[in-house]
Order: structure tokens, then C-alpha cells, then sequence
């Protein structure tokens, strides 16, 4: 726990907005005693800024990490794959509009494409992600099951609901799997986070089909490239969050 939290406040200061604004606030800091210092970081915060806002670069940074095609049709009925796991990225608690936790935004984009592979192959589908931070309500994992029965109709769902992180995710679906002689698998996250996810289910000795979900297209009208967007900031973040990720673990695990 103690290191998910390093980790979470790292995160929260070293990436977009966070990094702005630290940036800014040191320029800040230093400006009345190091002038020349205060006006490198305050340009860099403005430029840096400007530049993680932009869809031109956010989409770069995401097809950087974007190595996995898409399954097509033929592909996910001629794989070998004897079941199909979804990860989780997160919950929508006490969503007052269906009386208690459901998937999230990012969550129910994997869960989505979990049904579509399982309409294909008809193969039982695990979903992998307990309690992160927040011990209250429903684990993830049952979360995830609940849209699949409710919302797809698909009741032919296991559930590993104990892990925090990807590394978790890998090693308890494994231990899930053993118990039901099941090696080869799907697995399903968004494409930004597969190669991470690939190298940390390999690792613990699955063999993994890659299916990703959620490709990020650059838009065609450059003006729109290079204005400042919202969701551009966002999709900086969750690039450069996998960049890193996947440093740490390559030293971690």
C-alpha cells in the first residue's frame, strides 16, 4: 500500500497538470534570487504546457505505444486462446442513477470488447481487479461481471478480484487459470497499456493473444492538431503514465 501511494503522488506531480504546475510554482519560487533559473522553468512550463495540450502531440505519444494491431474477425476465431481476460481501469462508485458502483468510462471500453470476443469465440471471460486504494463497495472485478450478466448478457464470467495493479492482474489470473488447466489467453486492455500488460502476463508464463481496444487517430485538420484541448492534456497523461510504467517495470519485476 505504502508504495502505491509513492507511486500515485509521483504520478500526480511529475505528469500533466500536475508537472505544469510544478514547474510554475518553482519559477515562481526562485525568481526574485535566481532570475535566470525562474525564467528557464516558467518557459518550460509554458512550452511544455503548450505542447502536451495539443492532439498533434498526445496522438504521437500514443501511437508510440500503440504496437499491437487490432484482431481482425479471422484472427480471434483461428486463436488458440481458451479463455479471455479483461483488465480494469477503474469504477464509477455510487452512480446514483443504478444505485451503486458500476464500471467506469475507461473499464466498460474493455468490458465491451471482452463481449464482442466472447460472441465470437464463446469462451468464459475473466475479469482481474480488486479494491486499489478505496476498500469500501464492490471490487472491480465484480463490477466488471455485473455490466457483463446485466448489460451483454453474458453469464459465463470469472472473477480474480485482489489485485491493484497490472503486475497483480498477471500474477493472480495465472494462479486463477492453473486451477482450470487454462494457458492461452486473450487479453484485453486498452492499446496504449497492452505492451506493458503482454510483458508482465508473459512474464508469469501465459501465453497471450494481444486484443487492444481504444486506438487513438490523429485528426485530419491541422488547425485542430495544434490548438489546446482537454482531452489532449489527458491523453498526454495516460501516454506518458505507460512510458514510465514501463520503465519501472522493466527494473521492478
Amino acid at each position: 500500500m505504502f508504495e502505491l501511494l509513492i507511486t500515485n503522488t509521483l504520478k500526480s506531480l511529475l505528469f500533466p497538470p500536475g508537472l505544469f504546475l510544478l514547474l510554475l510554482l518553482l519559477g515562481l519560487i526562485l525568481f526574485k534570487h535566481h532570475a535566470r533559473l525562474a525564467r528557464v522553468l516558467l518557459w518550460t512550463s509554458f512550452v511544455t504546457g503548450y505542447l502536451l495540450s495539443t492532439p498533434l502531440v498526445s496522438g504521437l505519444l500514443l501511437q508510440q505505444l500503440q504496437v499491437y494491431p487490432a484482431l481482425t474477425d479471422a484472427e480471434i476465431k483461428q486463436s488458440q486462446a481458451q479463455a479471455i481476460v479483461v483488465l480494469a481501469a477503474g469504477r464509477y462508485k455510487d452512480a446514483p442513477e443504478y444505485g451503486g458502483d458500476t464500471v467506469g468510462n475507461l473499464t466498460l471500453v474493455r468490458v465491451r470488447y471482452g463481449a464482442y470476443l466472447h460472441r465470437l469465440t464463446e469462451l468464459p471471460i475473466v475479469v482481474s481487479g480488486g479494491h486499489v486504494f478505496d476498500k469500501e463497495g464492490d471490487s472491480l472485478a465484480l463490477v466488471m461481471a455485473n455490466s457483463l450478466r446485466q448489460d451483454f448478457h453474458i453469464t459465463d464470467v470469472w472473477l480474480e478480484d485482489m489485485s491493484r495493479t497490472t503486475a497483480e492482474n498477471a500474477i493472480l489470473t495465472k494462479s486463477l487459470l492453473e486451477e482450470k488447466n487454462i494457458s492461452k489467453v486473450f487479453l484485453v486492455t486498452h492499446a496504449l497499456h497492452m505492451p506493458r500488460a503482454v510483458e508482465v502476463f508473459k512474464q508469469v508464463g501465459l501465453d497471450v493473444t494481444p486484443a487492444p481496444t481504444r486506438f487513438a487517430v490523429l485528426e485530419d485538420q491541422w488547425l485542430f492538431l495544434l490548438l489546446p484541448s482537454p482531452g489532449a492534456v489527458v491523453s498526454s497523461y495516460y501516454a506518458l503514465h505507460e512510458m514510465v510504467g514501463r520503465l519501472w517495470y522493466a527494473i521492478r519485476y
